[in-house]
């Protein structure tokens, strides 16, 4: 479990910091985000199970109209009855601008997260049942898709809608291995 930690932290600041000389490349944003453990479709989750990430874009090229990127995140929610999760990820996209500062965006990217649990969990012990919180890592590969609109037409300065799917690998490895989750998150982009 110490590996995988290590390597994902290695990961993420890799991508953070292998183009920092480069800082006209580089945008910083925030979202905030419900969460649901749902199979793709349904857009919004009820009852609301809130998070936020903060994170770093690098775009790889200068195009008006097609950007590629990666980013670099660090999130956390609450599934409330069930988990909190530290997120750690990073998403390869692509971005299409339309003249009038509208784009559309894709991502897709691996992950990591850290899940504690909501509730309370016993294990068995040398004298019974003890309870014990036993937080544990997992594998998080993401996929979204979204849009925005840059404000006065700036690529630095923007606000986006992402619909994002994520899974948790494993969950439960008796019976349910893989859950995935959703979230509709809503950010803001803009540049230091």
């Amino acid at each position: 479990m110490k590996k995988i930690i290590f390597s994902a932290l290695l990961l993420f600041a890799v991508i953070v910091f292998s183009h920092a000389q480069q800082s006209d490349k580089w945008v910083f944003g925030a979202t905030i985000f419900n969460t649901g453990s749902l199979l793709p479709g349904k857009i919004i989750s009820m009852p609301i199970h809130p998070g936020f990430t903060l994170g770093a874009e690098y775009r790889y090229n200068d195009n008006d109209r097609h950007e590629i990127f990666q980013t670099a995140q660090l999130g956390y929610f609450f599934h409330r009855h069930a988990q909190h999760g530290i997120q750690l990820y990073s998403e390869f996209g692509y971005r299409f601008w339309w003249q009038n500062g509208i784009h559309l965006h894709t991502k897709i990217g691996p992950g990591y997260l850290h899940s504690i649990p909501a509730v309370q969990t016993f294990v068995l012990g040398t004298d019974g049942y003890e309870s014990k919180r036993v937080s544990r890592g997992q594998f998080m590969p993401t996929i979204a898709i979204g849009g925005g609109y840059g404000i006065g037409g700036r690529k630095d300065l923007r606000v986006f809608l992402d619909y994002r799917l994520f899974m948790q690998m494993p969950f439960v490895r008796e019976y349910v291995t893989i859950l995935p989750n959703t979230a509709l998150h809503l950010g803001v982009v803009f540049d230091f």
